[in-house]
């Protein structure tokens, strides 16, 4: 995992537009597993939650194996 912006220790560079104020960079296994976190019926719920304090933008990046 990685973690970049005001909170953390990495500086978020943006080359068009302006830069979030934080970045999360997970690694999951499959997208099957993310996305069976993403419906799992808590989190949904703290997600409703977040979303009345935080514009969240989830974007999931096929990766090349090792």
């Amino acid at each position: 995992m990685a973690i970049g912006g005001a909170s953390a220790t990495g500086k978020v560079t943006a080359f068009d537009g302006d830069p979030p104020k934080r970045v999360v960079v997970q690694v999951w296994d499959s997208m099957d597993k993310i996305k069976a976190w993403r419906a799992n019926p808590e989190y949904v719920e703290l997600r409703k939650a977040g979303e009345k304090y935080a514009k969240f933008r989830s974007f999931a990046v096929d990766g090349v194996p090792e």
